[in-house]
């Protein structure tokens, strides 16, 4: 069981865009949690208070795939019950221990607001884990 990739242990400037978003649009949701990345945002995160969601399956698909429009993507396929997962495989999903068959745990959040020309949507991988190959 390994951690491949954590979030919370990386350099903060994933989080600046969503700032800049946030205290444009959504002032009262850094009021509320802190700016997001900061050690009062990530404790109302471990706390429950921000809203998380946790996959649990395993891989069934590493590398190229084409779309419907033949477009050809690197990617990793994970299936959960009857759903399968994609993630654009880049960085830390280009593991040596993401492989066919490897169980893997992948924790994620979103953050939505309304801006001028419509909603925005942040969404994150906060943790992956493998759990066993």
């Amino acid at each position: 069981m390994s951690i491949i990739f954590d979030l919370k242990n990386s350099e903060n400037s994933w989080a600046d865009s969503v700032n800049e978003a946030l205290a444009n649009d959504l002032p009262e949701y850094i009021g509320k949690h802190g700016e997001v990345g900061t050690e009062k945002w990530w404790k109302n995160y471990d706390s429950g208070l921000i809203a998380y969601s946790k996959a649990l399956g395993r891989v069934s698909f590493v590398g190229k795939r084409q779309d419907f429009l033949n477009e050809e993507w690197d990617i990793v396929e994970i299936v959960q019950g009857t759903e399968r997962i994609e993630y654009d495989r880049l960085g830390y999903w280009e593991s040596d221990e993401i492989v066919v068959g490897a169980k893997v745990l992948v924790e994620s959040f979103e953050i939505s607001l309304q801006q001028k020309y419509g909603p925005m949507k942040f969404c994150f991988e906060r943790l992956v884990q493998v759990i066993e190959t």
